[in-house]
């Protein structure tokens, strides 16, 4: 099985935590969002944890969670599936005023 290539990006706090506005992570065939969530959130600790998730373990409402430009919440939530050279994207809440 072949690895699939992933480009990430980090917005607002999750760039801080990171370390990193963007980064290529390489993951096992047939991955998931959310195997690419657990990836990343074990990858940079327990403040970027805390901005993904709630203490129970939830993701933060507050976040948008995009692959190539879609919110996987109308596709098949952190079950989304993903393929080389997809763009994934943690978005901040937007403000305006």
């Amino acid at each position: 099985m072949a690895p699939v290539e992933v480009e990430v990006r980090y917005y607002a706090m999750l760039r801080e935590a990171a370390g990193t506005r963007r980064e290529t992570v390489e993951m096992p065939e047939a991955s998931s969002f959310g195997d690419l969530i657990e990836f990343v959130v074990a990858k940079y600790g327990a403040l970027f944890r805390r901005y993904v998730f709630d203490d129970e373990g939830r993701e933060r409402d507050y976040l948008s969670f995009m692959v190539n430009g879609v919110s996987v919440h109308s596709r098949e939530g952190f079950n989304t599936p993903l393929a080389d050279g997809d763009v994934v994207a943690i978005l901040p809440p937007v403000g305006g005023g």
